[in-house]
């Protein structure tokens, strides 16, 4: 079969990104990419039917094609709504997803605007170090997470973050004193332990311990905040058994490495960040009477739970995209009831009932928008 393959250049938020699509026939894939500089920033890809006929797959591509600029064309499309409207959610959900699309400018830009509106809003704090750390502005970093402590001394993600850019400074005795303090405001804190590990590696590396009688203490105190760290994903059980495996070998550098492979998935880890789509399209991009698109998110959150059991947030958003569910539901009640009486303008129980839904319905709108705030 002919090759197939789609290119355009759209410009946006004053950069030019280049989306290219194509159909790998060997994959029996239509594989789409968003280039920024050169580099991926996003990927999308669609499983093809085998025997598919050719038109059929040149629509597909076109479909898949074309969704992939839209869906660039929206994220800049709500973060315009967003600086107007100066929500501080929302800015911090938008900046995790420039996060999401390797866009760190963006992202800082969301993160700064949502601490504008509220100095308080200690999360924003947090996800404006992680952009700076990815972005390897660990002064910066450290200079926003410690402005965000005096905030929230109690927030153990800051001092978890405070910790994680001083290990990246090198500077390993501070990274040290900010883990344990998070440990003693969360002491299952499992990504705490992991970071915690990494700088004690650090540090004895550092200071040159490794080759002293003292490195078996040390040692044995790694290991045990490494057992303490797996949270159950697959690919950090593996990587924890094989720092322990090198450690016990002496092979201390290459142990240290793995940690710093780990340490860089944890900034770019998020769990739900569909979540954060799914509430600004709700909110700013016209999906909020899409059924399929809340169905589809309903789905997702439930599958997440069932390898995540214990996700209170996931829980909780759950709970939420049931209330929109039952918005949608509630305002199409409302449309049959005023068509009933179109139909029938006497029809006296359509008309008590709409007045009853009217009524009483107001309350569970106005709960679910200070929900949704």
């Amino acid at each position: 079969m002919e090759a197939l393959g789609l290119n355009n250049d759209v410009t946006l938020g004053g950069k030019k990104f280049h989306i290219q699509t194509s159909y790998s026939q060997p994959q029996g894939k239509i594989i789409s990419n968003v280039f920024l500089n050169g580099q991926v920033i996003e990927s999308n890809e669609v499983n093809v039917e085998k025997n598919l006929p050719a038109e059929r797959i040149g629509q597909l591509m076109k479909n898949t094609h074309q969704s992939m600029i839209t869906e660039m064309e929206i994220l800049y499309y709500i973060s315009e709504k967003v600086k107007a409207v100066r929500h501080a959610p929302s800015a911090n959900k938008l900046g995790l997803l420039f996060i999401k699309r390797n866009l760190p400018d963006e992202a800082i830009e969301q993160f700064r605007l949502a601490l504008e509106i509220d100095p308080f809003y200690s999360e924003a704090y947090v996800n404006l170090g992680k952009a700076y750390l990815l972005t390897q502005s660990f002064d910066k970093a450290v200079k926003v997470l410690k402005q965000g402590e005096e905030k929230a001394p109690d927030f153990a993600d800051l001092k978890n973050y405070l910790g994680l850019a001083y290990i990246y400074k090198q500077e390993f005795k501070e990274a040290i004193d900010y883990l344990e303090k998070a440990l003693e405001i969360n002491k299952k804190y499992k990504d705490v332990h992991l970071n915690l590990a990494f700088a004690l590696l650090g540090e004895a590396i550092h200071t040159g311990s490794v080759n002293l009688p003292a490195i078996q203490l040390i040692r044995n105190r790694i290991i045990q905040h490494l057992d303490n760290s797996i949270n159950g994903q697959e690919i950090r059980q593996q990587r924890v058994e094989k720092v322990k495996e090198l450690l016990l070998d002496e092979n201390y550098q290459e142990a240290y490495q793995i940690l710093q492979t780990e340490g860089n998935r944890i900034l770019s880890d998020q769990v739900c960040d569909f979540e954060n789509e799914f509430y600004l399209k709700f909110m700013y991009g016209g999906k909020g009477k899409d059924d399929q698109f809340i169905e589809q998110y309903i789905n997702k959150l439930q599958e997440l739970l069932k390898k995540n059991p214990d996700y209170a947030d996931i829980r909780n958003n759950l709970g939420v995209a049931y209330l929109i569910q039952c918005r949608n539901l509630f305002l199409k009640s409302l449309e049959e009831f005023r068509t009933a009486l179109k139909l029938n303008p006497n029809f006296k129980k359509a008309e008590k009932n709409l007045k009853l839904a009217e009524n009483d319905g107001k309350g569970f709108l106005i709960l679910l928008r200070a929900i949704l705030k």
